[in-house]
């Protein structure tokens, strides 16, 4: 089985707004995005399909074809578009919220009847270089991603281990006076698309809970020192990730926490998905 992903962008502009409420009540929900006077987005496009290479062509798709639907069904109707006042779908439709969320699963259900059944494997779209959504054609169930990013320090120490153990294992790294990274989190969460607003969680909730749960203690810390969690953890990155889950996945509920992905470096990233997984 091959996994394919073709990319284009397109340039489209928006509000958010549900009709019956006040302008008051679609600010709390939506914040700036609720300005009338629209707001918009570089979109980035994934469209990854699925298959076997074809025995004559050696291809999963002909990258023409899928050049053309995707300029026939997405391009056409979302390149330099408002999209409540100019989309099919969206214009006809006020109640609908051109949301991230909800294009990804419009974009799916244009291309997937002009492919062979099952070759459309997932929709993924960037609004921003910290926001994405993946769909996946099933029902509204999106999958949410943004990213953060932090700073602190640490030193890598087992306490289990002798002092010269600790130094021929984790090198420059167990420096007694420690070492920094610039962290990068990944947090994904999943969840039924709400038919009011086109969210899978408040446009500012994962914001807030990143702020108190990851920021405030960990940002700008020193992980041995500083974190009560380290005490007698080694703050390896794979700690650290199991960690961060720990303290953002009660706080997300009743939004489900899918998965955390922790960069300490361009060279190497760790996933979790919880015990469950």
């Amino acid at each position: 089985m091959y996994y394919l992903t073709r990319q284009i962008a397109f340039e489209a502009s928006q509000y958010y707004q549900i009709p019956e409420l006040s302008d008051a009540k679609n600010f709390e929900l939506f914040g700036a995005a609720a300005n009338l006077n629209s707001h918009g987005h570089n979109y980035v496009l994934e469209v990854m399909v699925k298959g076997e290479a074809d025995a004559y062509n050696g291809m999963v798709i002909n990258l023409v074809t899928l050049d053309a639907l995707l300029k026939t069904h997405v391009i056409a109707n979302y390149d330099h578009k408002h999209l409540n006042r100019q989309h099919p779908v969206f214009a006809k439709n006020p109640h609908l919220q051109p949301t991230s969320e909800n294009i990804a699963i419009e974009i799916w259900e244009r291309l997937a009847p002009s492919l062979p059944e099952g070759l459309l494997h997932r929709v993924r779209l960037y609004e921003n270089s910290t926001r994405f959504v993946d769909y996946y054609g099933e029902g509204l169930m999106v999958y949410l991603t943004k990213v953060y990013e932090f700073s602190a320090a640490h030193r890598l120490h087992s306490h289990t281990l002798s002092d010269e153990e600790n130094r021929d294992i984790f090198g420059k790294c167990n420096n007694p006076a420690g070492h920094g990274h610039n962290y990068v989190l990944e947090v994904t969460v999943k969840g039924p698309v709400e038919a009011r607003t086109g969210l899978v969680a408040g446009l500012n909730f994962l914001d807030e809970v990143v702020e108190k749960q990851v920021y405030a203690r960990f940002d700008y810390k020193h992980l041995n020192l500083d974190a009560p969690e380290f005490e007698a953890l080694n703050p390896t990155s794979e700690n650290f990730v199991k960690v961060l889950w720990e303290v953002l996945e009660p706080n997300l509920r009743p939004v489900t926490l899918h998965r955390l992905r922790l960069r300490e470096t361009p060279k190497n990233h760790f996933d979790y998905y919880g015990e469950s997984f």
